[in-house]
């Protein structure tokens, strides 16, 4: 990012990722101090990656990203006063501690630095509020957990979220808040479908740990998504684009004909008095007049005029509605490719059911009620 060119746009992202980085380091079950025996050590036959590091290494290094993202959202808004990551990481060296007393030194941080984003800027502030929400949707479910599943995809908060990703669409990378918006209603209907016990609650077999790594890759196109790090074109293939235009012919189609259905009476109604006019004076006419010449073509050029006059208007329809449709297809494919969701065993889909109402006791389903509940699966 320039240094001397910062916009709105860039400030959002950042501040969804500062939110992010700090809900993951809050959320991180190990929060543990340096090794204890700091001794020599045999070197390592190559530079350790990301997969070979402890949860002490790693845990640093996501505060590092913290401090790291708290200084470009300064200079994004112009706050001279922005608390750095200097405590976390002092928390986390510090032999000894426990995870809560890491915890409480993020916990002052966040309230700290939404505090200070409140008061500059709104947009930030609900980006930084959103990247929270979304990383606690996907990091806090475990596998065996199912009510905290059922509690992130609640459909309230999910409003909540959508809402967020309305407001700041404007100011995020294109189409990447409505590819978020599109893949968080698929996760919540995926949850919605899933087998209920007779509790009411999510049956804890369907929510194991392929479900738990599906949700966390879910968790992180999100984040690449709304923070700039990935275009959401770039999750597309050649194979995709040739399905969103054929999708964008469909959608040409209906508005085309919903057009011609809306003012079929009016073609009608012309067609009628063009064919009036020509049938008039063929029928009553003298035959072999020049008067039959001279009323035909004049119908004729009735229809014709009305027919171009109908087809220019549908032609400006569909032009100024062509750039729409193509985003809104495209963004469908995007969604469709960044979506995560497990697909669900025949088992699942056939015995689930959220309850809508305590049943009445002994309450016993008659024949019509089971006919119409197995046509609804």
């Amino acid at each position: 990012m320039a240094d001397d060119v910062v916009t709105a746009g860039s400030a959002v992202c950042i501040a969804v990722c500062v939110g992010w980085r700090m809900a993951e380091l809050y959320d991180r079950s190990e929060l543990p101090g340096p090794p204890a025996d700091r001794g020599a050590v045999d070197l390592p036959e190559h530079l350790p990656g990301l997969g070979e590091m402890s949860d002490h290494e790693r845990a640093c290094a996501l505060a590092a990203h913290v401090g790291a993202d708290l200084a470009l959202l300064s200079h994004a808004l112009g706050l001279e006063e922005m608390p750095t990551a200097a405590p976390v990481q002092e928390a986390l060296n510090r032999p000894g501690h426990s995870r809560d007393d890491v915890r409480a030194a993020i916990l002052d941080l966040y309230i700290k630095v939404r505090g200070l984003i409140a008061g500059s800027d709104v947009s930030a502030a609900t980006a930084f509020g959103l990247g929270r929400m979304l990383a606690d949707t996907t990091l806090l479910p475990t596998a065996g957990a199912p009510g905290i599943l059922a509690e992130r995809f609640e459909e309230h908060r999910v409003e909540r979220a959508v809402g967020w990703l309305d407001d700041l669409e404007a100011s995020l990378p294109p189409r990447s808040a409505g590819t978020v918006r599109a893949t968080l209603a698929q996760w919540e209907q995926w949850v919605g479908s899933l087998p209920f016990t007779s509790q009411g609650t999510i049956d804890a077999s369907s929510v194991d740990a392929a479900v738990v790594r599906a949700l966390r890759r879910q968790g992180d196109i999100w984040r690449r998504l709304l923070t700039g790090e990935q275009r959401p074109e770039e999750l597309l293939d050649s194979q995709a684009y040739v399905g969103a235009a054929i999708g964008l012919l469909g959608a040409a189609w209906r508005v085309g004909r919903h057009y011609l259905l809306k003012w079929a009476w009016v073609v009608a109604l012309l067609a009628a008095v063009a064919g009036a006019a020509v049938w008039a004076p063929l029928f009553y006419a003298p035959a072999g007049t020049t008067r039959v010449a001279a009323m035909v073509v004049p119908a004729a050029g009735v229809l014709g005029i009305s027919w171009l006059g109908v087809r220019a208007t549908l032609g400006r329809a569909l032009r100024q509605a062509e750039g729409a449709l193509w985003q809104a297809e495209v963004t469908a494919a995007i969604a469709k490719v960044a979506a995560t969701t497990p697909i669900l065993r025949r088992r699942d889909v056939l015995t689930a059911r959220r309850p809508r109402r305590p049943r009445e006791p002994n309450w016993e389903p008659t024949a019509t009620a089971s006919r119409r509940h197995q046509a609804t699966i």
